[in-house]
């Protein structure tokens, strides 16, 4: 019995290791985003970026080493190492350096995913020590010496007082050729930290706080005074206008490069005084972390939010059984009063209701970041593998979509990434030949439009050829030799699975796995894939995503007998349709919606439910998802609905066109329609025809 307590409790505190640890992993892609950014435009890191990627990795060396992930906290011991030369200017990082970085992190998560799955990660421990072995290699190259500098006018106490680090950041900034200024300002007791963190902030807009430290001098009884030993490319008179400051407040330390006279130079080179600062001891131990949490976020399993959504889901389901109540009390004069206060309390609660949806909604909303920040990744690998000078631009990482839906994107754009570097970007001199700048470019723009969110991706590289995708297609016997095929059916055709004009299979791409693998990972999320190009320019991919799956209003509808429920968010409008307002165009139905021949399907067709009298007038209810439109026709329409869409259960659980089941207020269940599904098939069936 015991055995089986320590059990599930030693799994529950492995699942809170790996959700920790991914949260550690999650901020270190994001800061290596963002250090890679800084390198390739030959920019300098801000020490803090490399100070927060060391604090990361010091926290998954501690955070596996209590858990006795061995592999894992070695691997993060020597990434430590690492970021600790860096940050103390004892190596420089170079796109060897960044690799290594990158392959660690990545090596890292893939060791996190398997034990989140309950398997063992022992397989990973040869590459985390092959990876280790590469990392100490690495670490024993050493960079020039940064050059001398002249004598520094500072006390030899503060000299004496920086730590190791602050030492560094100190002789960098010489050899950078910028200047250090002691600046000595009191501030009130009682809001010196916002004054200081003020004054902090400004600072690092035009350089660096080397270090904050107690000033020697007399404060005033209600005043404390502190000492910052700043660098910049400012002189001292610019840093006192820039900062306000009393001119007595800051004091030079050293010029910058840019203001040193030939003559200062002179005589610095005929006394020789090119000392460094006093090398100072590093610090005995590391400094002490508190164990109370700075962060006001709870990390809640996705799982808990369904259960939390399910529960949400139920009471809409009684809100409307109250309301079916209300009404129907309201029907006799002894129970009208109390329909009338029971209707009231209804109301109340109908407002609290969608309240609690909100927010169950917005916590599980996730930006799109943590999926670019991925591919960002993925395109710095691509672009060494390749050797393609590729640029990567990202705009609308902002923009928040269900968790559950975020999660499944990461394959479909690993796809689209991929194949833009691999198979639509071309080399640099057949660019040239082109008129083309050698860099290529790869945009992923993201935003919201109505209920749904739209990801494109689009390249500027050699478009889609319209004729070799026939000539494929005829060799594969997809269509006929001499079957015209315009540049809508061309695209069509690239989504079917083992679809590749590559001739040769290469680890990126050319296995014809892609973009039907896009199609079908979109697809069961309720969206859309479209494609536009045009040869010589470039192509575009549009995915059309709804913002949740968990809980929508529904439209319900009945046909043959049976009721339906249709997400409003595919739902553009409905309207009354005369027998003789339908036209018939090449054996299909179409409805001029003001000017526009939209096709036409029956619900009670669809799903085989058998004849409607084509005699008798039916509503129309216009679905879309991005520019694709369907009329669906049904007999009636009900009303509105909340309706959380639960999988279906049973010996058949997936049927083209619909997306789940959910329980109505009267303890009906109705299926839930896929209105991609429906929308994509209709257009489908009218391109071929």
């Amino acid at each position: 019995m015991a055995t089986r307590k320590r059990k599930p409790a030693r799994d529950k505190l492995q699942q809170e290791f790996v959700s920790e640890a991914e949260e550690i992993l999650e901020r270190m892609r994001e800061d290596l985003s963002a250090l890679a950014e800084l390198s390739a435009a030959g920019r300098e890191a801000p020490p803090e970026l490399v100070n927060r990627l060391f604090r990361s990795a010091h926290s998954l060396k501690g955070l596996s080493g209590m858990f006795g992930f061995a592999a894992l906290a070695e691997l993060a011991h020597h990434l430590e190492d690492v970021l600790d030369r860096l940050r103390l200017g004892r190596a420089t990082l170079g796109a060897g350096g960044l690799g290594l970085l990158d392959e660690s992190v990545s090596l890292a998560a893939a060791g996190l995913e398997k034990l989140g799955r309950g398997e063992a990660a022992e397989p990973l421990a040869d590459a985390m020590a092959d990876l280790v072995g590469r990392i100490a290699t690495w670490s024993e190259a050493r960079p020039p010496d940064a050059p001398a500098a002249g004598p520094l006018a500072l006390p030899e106490s503060l000299l004496r007082a920086l730590t190791e680090y602050e030492e560094s950041r100190l002789r960098e900034s010489l050899r950078r050729g910028r200047g250090l200024a002691l600046i000595d300002v009191e501030f009130e007791l009682a809001s010196f930290e916002e004054e200081l963190s003020e004054l902090t902030g400004a600072i690092q807009e035009i350089g660096e706080v080397i270090s904050t430290l107690p000033s020697p001098g007399a404060a005033s009884d209600a005043g404390i005074r502190f000492a910052l030993l700043a660098a910049s490319e400012l002189t001292a008179a610019e840093l006192v206008a820039r900062l306000e400051l009393d001119p007595a407040a800051v004091r030079v330390a050293h010029e910058p490069a840019a203001a040193a006279t030939a003559a200062d130079l002179a005589g610095a080179e005929q006394t020789g005084a090119h000392e460094a600062p006093a090398a100072i001891p590093a610090p005995a131990a590391d400094e002490a972390t508190t164990l109370k949490s700075l962060s006001d976020t709870v990390r809640v399993d996705i799982k808990k939010l369904d259960e939390l959504m399910n529960l949400v889901g139920e009471l809409a389901r009684e809100r409307s059984a109250l309301r079916a109540l209300a009404e129907q009390l309201a029907g006799a004069r002894e129970t009208a009063r109390a329909a009338a206060e029971l209707d009231k309390i209804r109301r109340g609660l109908d407002r609290k209701v969608q309240e609690l949806q909100a927010g169950v909604l917005d916590v599980r909303m996730v930006p799109l970041r943590q999926v670019f920040d991925k591919l960002a990744r993925v395109a710095r690998r691509l672009r060494l593998d390749l050797a393609k000078d590729v640029r990567l631009e990202i705009s609308g990482a902002d923009t928040e979509l269900d968790k559950l839906i975020v999660e499944e994107l990461v394959d479909p754009l690993m796809h689209l990434v991929r194949n833009a570097f691999d198979h639509a970007i071309e080399p640099a001199a057949e660019r040239r030949s082109h008129g083309k700048p050698e860099q290529g470019s790869i945009k992923i723009e993201a935003s919201q439009r109505g209920n749904d969110v739209v990801i494109e991706v689009s390249d500027d590289g050699r478009g889609i050829d319209v004729e070799s995708v026939r000539a494929y297609a005829v060799e594969r016997g997809l269509v006929a030799p001499d079957a015209e095929l315009s540049k809508k059916d061309a695209f069509a055709l690239l989504f079917t699975p083992g679809f590749s004009t590559r001739a040769e299979v290469t680890e990126t791409s050319g296995r014809g796995v892609g973009l039907d693998v896009v199609r079908a990972n979109v697809s069961a999320l309720g969206g859309l894939v479209d494609v536009d190009s045009t040869p010589g320019a470039g192509s575009r991919v549009i995915l059309t995503l709804p913002i949740t799956l968990a809980i929508v209003q529904a439209l319900l509808v009945g046909v043959a007998g049976q009721r339906f429920a249709i997400p409003l968010g595919g739902v553009r409008e409905t309207l009354l349709v005369q027998p003789d307002e339908l036209q018939r165009s090449a054996g299909r139905e179409l409805l001029n919606l003001r000017g526009e021949a939209l096709p036409v399907r029956r619900l009670a067709q669809e799903f085989a439910l058998g004849a409607t009298d084509r005699a008798q007038k039916q509503y129309a209810v216009v679905l879309g998802i991005g520019d694709a439109r369907l009329a669906l026709l049904v007999d009636r329409l009900e009303g509105q609905q909340d309706a959380v869409i639960k999988p279906v259960q049973g010996p058949v659980r997936s049927v083209r066109g619909v997306a789940g089941a959910s329980e109505l207020g009267d303890g009906s269940t109705v299926l839930v329609l896929d209105v991609s599904a429906l929308v994509e098939d209709g257009t489908r069936r009218r391109e071929a025809s």
